[in-house]
């Protein structure tokens, strides 16, 4: 499988969800194992200090390392979040957008654990580690086999 990374934040505007648009998350580098996004500090996704909403920073984390995670299997490996730990180090406030750094430290097979960094400005206001699980097509019930076990 070959990646073209000099592409993927074009390829990643064309293609977002919609809840990733709403976020307004922006991909500005992608490399084998590891991306870096941005989230534009705006007052629609704070909360009532005026900082950055915790929310809304979990799901860059989220977001960044799924595709980091990509930048290795290909973006139609099955895959799913199954642990996030973030700590919140100090409030995100404005004016300064919010940029994440997402590492894969270890790729294996199934389980695909890494980290990623949130900074405002310079200062580091998060960090989070995070688990995702790798499904494969052979490892789902056929069908059939689904029916018989009920």
């Amino acid at each position: 499988m070959t990646i073209d990374y000099s592409r993927a934040p074009h390829a990643w505007e064309k293609e977002k969800s919609n809840f990733v648009a709403l976020l307004d998350l922006k991909l500005e580098f992608v490399e084998h194992g590891r991306a870096i996004m941005r989230m534009p500090y705006r007052s629609e996704i704070t909360n009532g200090t005026g900082a950055v909403h915790g929310g809304a920073i979990v799901s860059l984390c989220d977001t960044v390392f799924y595709v980091a995670l990509a930048s290795i299997y290909g973006r139609d490996q099955d895959t799913t979040t199954v642990a996030l730990q973030c700590n919140f180090l100090a409030p995100a406030g404005p004016p300064h957008d919010l940029v994440a750094e997402a590492k894969v430290l270890r790729a294996g097979r199934r389980i695909v654990y890494g980290e990623v960094y949130v900074r405002s400005g310079d200062k580091i206001v998060a960090h989070a580690t995070l688990d995702f699980l790798n499904s494969y097509p052979e490892e789902k019930p056929s069908p059939a086999k689904a029916s018989q076990s009920r």
